[in-house]
């Protein structure tokens, strides 16, 4: 069954998920456009498809480079299933691809900068990456709590640990805004996203965004009552809790990303469900939560956008 064909990360569940993404991206496409679909919204669909398998990649190749925090093959069924519950807006600008794969990078940073010797390497990295993502919204500077644990728990109280932090946080917005003269940095979008509060409201949310609360809500469960035990399993699901949060923090401010008020939380949102399927001790009953989570958005989607 499915479960069985994603026990482990491997060349059969790799094209298991990208065939299911491309399912996936079609689906939401169509549901998008159905009414005027035609056969220019191919390219849109290989363009999407393309772009998140690589994303599915990045993270999956990121998580294998570590020693002891390897991706589950489940977590490659569960980021296109759970881009199926994600209230999908206007589409994706290339700012917001570059903070998602910034933040998946940052992940691995973090833990490298924790349990290699090379920390104050690591958290200059880290600081740096965090540094790029603040450049597009002021409001992602709340990511900078990432390098301040780093420090506290490692107890890095050198002159070279005040560089390694200080030094790109200053660095970053000088190199981009002296280079603006060879390469506008408007076009990245960097210039058209200020700082702005837009606070949640309830009469405003769609049918699709009480959808993505149950997402939400199952990956808020995981964070408290399904915790892994070693430190450095323990360490990433720290980096995805803390993401998760500060995610729900902005969006109920609105304070980023145009009308994609929830696409923070995609990342570690589609971790925790993965997690969460992967608690469940019976294959049978992992399999008929997914088939049964995949049959109720599928119908969702068609009826939500009045396909049928």
């Amino acid at each position: 069954m499915i479960v069985k064909i994603f026990n482990k990360v491997g060349l059969k569940a790799y094209i298991f998920s990208f065939a299911f993404s491309l399912a996936v991206i079609f689906l939401i496409n169509y549901c998008k456009h159905h009414n005027d679909w035609g056969l220019n919204n191919i390219f849109e669909i290989l363009v999407l498809w393309t772009i998140f398998t690589f994303f599915t990649f990045f993270v999956s190749f990121l998580q294998s480079r570590k020693t002891k925090v390897n991706l589950s093959g489940i977590h490659l069924l569960t980021f296109p299933l759970v881009f199926l519950f994600f209230p999908n807006g206007p589409g994706l600008a290339i700012f917001k691809i570059i903070i998602g794969l910034i933040l998946v990078y940052s992940e691995y940073l973090f833990i490298k900068a924790l349990f290699t010797k090379y920390k104050n390497k690591y958290l200059f990295d880290l600081t740096i990456f965090i540094s790029i993502i603040v450049l597009f919204n002021p409001a992602l500077s709340i990511f900078y709590v990432f390098p301040i644990l780093v420090v506290f728990n490692q107890k890095l109280y050198s002159i070279k640990t005040l560089i390694a932090i200080l030094f790109p946080v200053l660095l970053m917005p000088f190199i981009f805004y002296s280079l603006d003269t060879l390469a506008p940095y408007d076009k990245f979008g960097i210039e058209n996203h200020k700082l702005k509060i837009q606070p949640w409201r309830y009469l405003d949310q769609t049918y699709g965004d009480w959808v993505w609360f149950v997402i939400l809500a199952v990956s808020i469960y995981v964070t408290i009552f399904n915790r892994p035990k070693g430190i450095e399993k323990a360490s990433a699901f720290l980096f995805m809790t803390i993401w998760l949060y500060l995610s729900l923090f902005i969006g109920f401010l609105g304070l980023n990303l145009d009308q994609e008020r929830w696409l923070l939380s995609f990342v570690p949102s589609a971790f925790f469900f993965g997690a969460f399927i992967e608690n469940i001790k019976s294959d049978k009953l992992k399999n008929s939560v997914i088939i049964t989570a995949a049959i109720f958005i599928v119908i969702f989607k068609l009826t939500n956008f009045e396909v049928f």
